[in-house]
């Protein structure tokens, strides 16, 4: 009897060294861009970190809690914002990254 299945063709078949080179570059595509959350105090001239974060390009924001008890993933950097406000202190966010595209809900 013989075999008559039909193989599974891909329209392009990339040698091991390219399809990494795609996912290298996939990857600095869609990284997440880098950010500090600081509370600043211009009367006291001090200010500090209060989380570090990561925001994704669908506008989704995770935060650590550097200086204070923060984590969680949230749907804005907006609403991740809510959650640092910290006593009179302005809140102010320094991008380690290049500050991405505003997403809808910024």
């Amino acid at each position: 009897m013989d075999n008559t299945t039909a193989r599974l063709v891909h329209p392009f078949d990339l040698a091991p060294d390219d399809l990494r080179a795609e996912a290298d570059a996939l990857a600095r595509e869609e990284a997440p861009h880098r950010f500090a959350v600081f509370a600043v105090d211009d009367d006291e001239q001090d200010g500090v970190i209060l989380a570090w974060g990561l925001r994704f390009g669908t506008g989704r924001v995770v935060l650590v809690g550097d200086g204070a008890p923060i984590r969680g993933t949230f749907s804005s950097l907006r609403s991740a914002l809510r959650v640092c406000a910290y006593g009179g202190a302005e809140t102010y966010v320094a991008w380690v990254d290049p500050e991405p595209d505003p997403a809808p809900a910024d």
